[in-house]
This record gives C-alpha cells, structure tokens and sequence, in this order.
C-alpha cells in the first residue's frame, strides 16, 4: 500500500444541463446540482487511490459529510480538492473543498474503507440468498 496522510488530487468539472439540479431532480433550478458535487467528490478520491491499494485491494465509500453552500450555474467550473488526513488501518479519512471561480462551493469529509475485492462482492451477491 502507498498512501500517505497529505496525498492530495484535484478533478475538475464544467456544469452543464446535464449535471444541474433540475436535470439531476434534486431541484427545479439549472444549478450545479449536490448529487453530481457527491459524485465528482467519489470520483476524486477513487482517483486520489488509483494504483496505491495492494493487489485485489479497492476502497469503497462509507460516509459523505459535506455541506453544499454555494451555487453554481450552467457555464461554471467546479473543481473538488481532496486530502487524504487520516490513515487508521483500513478507514481513510479525506477533506473534501469544492470551489468554482468565485469561491467555495462546498466543504466536508469524506470516508472509505479498504477492503478485498473478491470477498466483498461474493458477499454483496450471496446478500438475498
């Protein structure tokens, strides 16, 4: 495993209709909507572990604390900086600040854990049986 406390990753995105709130069904308003602010915060940090993990290691999501304070328009671009801050076995945590151009967007933390590949989704699939 190579990840450290301080690892850090910046991904950005243009908001547009299809990633606004009206489109999302979040809300009624062409805003860059909190569904797609979650989602661009899981892809940041699967990328931020992309190539770090253990062979047949991945790490899944577990708790999204994040506050969505701004808004955005169509036209905009959002970029969403995460931290790595806390390495506590399998549990990591990450900071997570979103901003577009005049300012901050949203802000919280994000948690994964770290887990076997395999043994996971033979679990996830046995779950009705």
């Amino acid at each position: 495993m190579n990840i450290h406390v301080g690892d850090e990753i910046t991904l950005s995105e243009k908001v547009v209709p299809e990633n606004t709130a009206k489109a999302w069904g979040s809300g009624s308003l062409p805003v860059y909507a909190t569904p797609a602010m979650v989602t661009l915060v899981e892809k940041a940090a699967v990328k931020l572990l992309e190539g770090k993990l253990d062979e047949g290691m991945t790490s899944v999501g577990t708790n999204l604390n994040i506050a969505h304070v701004s808004a955005t328009p169509v036209g905009g671009t959002i970029e969403c900086h995460c931290t790595l801050t806390e390495i506590d076995r399998k549990r990591l945590e990450i900071h997570v600040e979103v901003k577009d151009a005049k300012g901050r967007v949203g802000i919280g933390t994000h948690e994964r854990f770290i887990v076997a590949a395999e043994p996971f989704m033979e679990k996830a699939e046995h779950k009705f049986d």
